[in-house]
């Protein structure tokens, strides 16, 4: 058994225990899990702080201004944190509990319970927070609450809602596994996975990462609040470099096998093997790079550096020469050795050198094992430390190196990958790379999607958005312009961009039943064109891998006068470059314009991408607004219209208002998420529900 695995299980194990025993009353205490400390005696606030600013107002202050606010935090932490029955008691008023220590990579367990209208959370660091909060208080629906406690609650560009709702009811007791390393965390409610691996945002400087260290918080908001059982773990660099390392799939190749330096080219023999890493040679500077060329790709290494270590990893090295600077450099340095004090901001660790500065202090110390991952695709550059996030760069804007032009290098596409030494004996173990885009991307296994197999699933529920969370074009996970609301029953679509309402879930095997209304209001681009939207089936792969805006998908066209067409939306991911092949088969001929119009019994054809007319479309169609032909099924604007979607195994079966308008066969995936679209047009939505195949109701013929 591997050792990340091994220690999964048990891991895993003993969460399992823990919250067995957190179900009982609140007097009982927990064992310590093995390799955990408390953070709370059960007794008094022993370790524990008031709370004092944040992260960045509390680095401005003097010692002595940091040593007074702490006193009068402290006394205000005594008057309102009390400890009852061997649990943390807060009485409303305030302000949050923190953590007398700092925490780097760590994981923690804690049992917390809210009453009725509570709101609260726990700081990382001191940065806000995995959300806690009452999922049923309808004043929090307008903020995602129904979707459940474990958001990361300020994220925008990364996941932000949890994956389940895990919550149990109001004023019992929860219980939170969470584990930090560098910027990602993984969070678990109740035994059940909420949040994974996702990017933590620093909300108090959005430029940079997430703190390297901080207090943990139990965060106040003006609500009485519970919390016990409290335990942390601190995760070494060891641990650490595994976990960020895993590589479940095998999608990386070994660069070296920890014997010898075959494989590699240039100035090999300025590195030796020395207990199965590469070290450079000191007082040598020799290129040492590989005998294979790449393209796009991803490439990681562990490194350790001596006290004023300096190296560098190659990349788009032309191959042809040692001296000429035929190749873009990523700095490793040791950035807090005095001597490299005065270097301009571009030369210090993991800048691309001379061109674009990397966010510095998140080295381990000098002696230790840092692992660096770097993603290269075309121009674009992104370097990721420890795991943070330290640059992201596209070299096609940048206009200036420190020593005047940019070098050619930086427009080369491809080149070999390698090591630049500068002296100093830096050592380097476990190089990878794995080469993008690779192959398509594999199609997810269908088995793991729901089916409603009993009875119906209202994917709405006519109040709020639980099951769903927003990814838009422009803000990504956050929606500043409130796209998507929920009013009188309906889910309001304003149209006012171009993204999409996702479920959580993945769904095979259904019959969809969507009631729609086109509204008046159009924007943008298409504010004079033919009213648009669309319902996404099947979709798969990452959030905006089809044109930066939607998932892969299977649509079911809403547009005037084309409701019912048939889209195939492949895509690609926006990271490695991979192909997210998404294809289906459907019967067709073709309209005195050559397009495709689904036909029963006609040419079967299979599609990667574009379009299938559904069979009465209008000849003569128009992409403007207020379009009708002569032939349409939908209801015109302001009227319902029952859009449902028959997915049976790999076949799609299109109705509008109980009409058969398109068909296809041999859909790949033939499973996914479902998206309703926003896409620069008002639609109102009254039912949104998925009910067995055989067993959905007729249309209404008054729709």
């Amino acid at each position: 058994m591997k050792p990340l695995f091994r220690r999964a299980v048990i891991v895993g194990a003993l969460f399992s225990c823990f919250v067995a025993m957190c179900s009982s009353h609140a007097t009982l205490r927990a064992e310590v899990p093995e390799g955990f400390t408390p953070l709370f005696n059960g007794k008094d606030l022993s370790g524990w702080k008031g709370l004092v600013g944040n992260p960045k107002t509390r680095a401005a202050m003097t010692e002595s201004e940091l040593s007074d606010a702490q006193k009068v935090a402290d006394q205000s932490m005594r008057d309102h944190w009390k400890v009852v029955d061997g649990m943390l008691v807060f009485d409303g008023q305030g302000e949050s509990l923190c953590t007398a220590k700092d925490y780097g990579d760590f994981e923690m367990f804690v049992d917390w319970k809210i009453l009725e209208g509570g709101d609260s959370g726990i700081y990382l660091r001191g940065s806000p927070q995995v959300q806690i909060w009452d999922t049923e208080h309808e004043d929090y629906f307008r903020h995602g609450a129904e979707n459940g406690s474990g958001a990361l609650w300020n994220n925008k560009d990364n996941p932000r809602m949890p994956l389940v709702k895990a919550d149990r009811p109001v004023g019992q007791w929860n219980t939170f596994y969470i584990r930090m390393v560098g910027e990602r965390v993984t969070i678990k409610l109740n035994d059940q996975l909420v949040t994974d691996r996702a990017v933590m945002e620093n909300l108090w400087e959005r430029g940079l990462p997430i703190y390297r260290d901080g207090q943990l918080e139990l965060q106040n908001h003006g609500n009485t609040l519970y919390f016990r059982n409290l335990f942390v773990r601190e995760i070494d660099s060891e641990e650490a470099n595994e976990i960020l390392r895993e590589d479940k799939d095998g999608l990386f190749d070994s660069l070296f096998d920890g014997t010898d330096l075959a494989g590699w080219r240039g100035a090999v023999e300025d590195y030796k093997v020395v207990d199965g890493n590469i070290v450079s040679v000191a007082g040598k500077s020799g290129n040492m790079y590989t005998e294979k060329e790449y393209g796009d790709f991803i490439a990681r290494v562990e490194f350790k550096l001596p006290p004023a270590g300096n190296n560098g990893l190659l990349v788009r090295h032309s191959g042809e020469s040692l001296e000429n600077p035929e190749w873009l450099e990523l700095q490793i340095l040791d950035d807090d050795d005095p001597s490299y004090k005065n270097l301009d901001d571009r030369q210090y660790h993991g800048s691309i050198y001379g061109l674009v500065p990397a966010h510095r202090g998140f080295l381990r110390p000098v002696g230790e094992w840092n692992f660096q991952q770097v993603t290269v695709t075309g121009t674009k550059y992104k370097v990721e430390l420890n795991g943070f996030t330290i640059l992201e760069a596209d070299l096609s804007e940048v206009t200036e190196s420190k020593t005047g032009p940019v070098p050619a290098a930086a427009k080369r596409t491809s080149g070999h990958f390698g090591f630049a030494g500068h002296q100093e004996p830096v050592a380097f173990r476990n190089v990878s790379i794995r080469e993008l885009p690779g192959e398509p991307a594999a199609i997810p296994d269908r088995e793991t999607a729901v089916s409603p197999t009993d009875q119906r699933i209202e994917l709405f529920n006519g109040k709020n958005f639980e099951g769903f969370y927003t990814w838009i074009r422009d803000s990504k996970y956050s929606d500043p312009k409130k796209i998507f609301t929920v009013k009188d029953g309906q889910i309001h679509i304003s149209g006012d961009g171009y993204g999409g309402l996702i479920t959580n879930q993945t769904y095979r095997d259904y019959h969809l039943v969507l009631e729609f209304m086109l509204g008046e209001k159009t924007w943008g681009d298409r504010i004079d064109r033919a009213r648009d939207s669309g319902l996404l089936v099947h979709a798969w792969g990452p959030d905006g891998g089809y044109a930066n805006t939607w998932m892969a998908s299977v649509e079911a066209q809403i547009i005037e006068g084309g409701v019912g067409d048939i889209l195939v939306l492949s895509g690609t991911d926006p990271v490695t470059g991979q192909v997210l092949k998404t294809s289906l088969t459907a019967e067709i001929t073709k309209d005195r314009d050559g397009e495709k119009v689904w036909k029963k019994g006609g040419e079967p054809i299979t599609i990667h991408g574009g379009r299938i007319n559904w069979f009465g479309r209008d000849v003569d169609w128009a992409d403007k607004i207020g379009f009708r032909g002569k032939q349409d099924v939908e209801s015109p604007v302001n009227e319902w219209t029952r859009l449902e979607v028959i997915a049976e195994g790999e076949k799609l079966t299109y109705l509008v208002n109980g009409v058969v308008v398109n068909q296809a066969i041999k859909a790949s995936p033939s499973a996914g998420k479902l998206i309703l679209q926003t896409e620069q047009a008002e639609m109102f939505v009254r039912k949104f529900e998925l009910w067995p195949l055989g067993k959905a109701p007729a249309a209404d013929a008054k729709n």
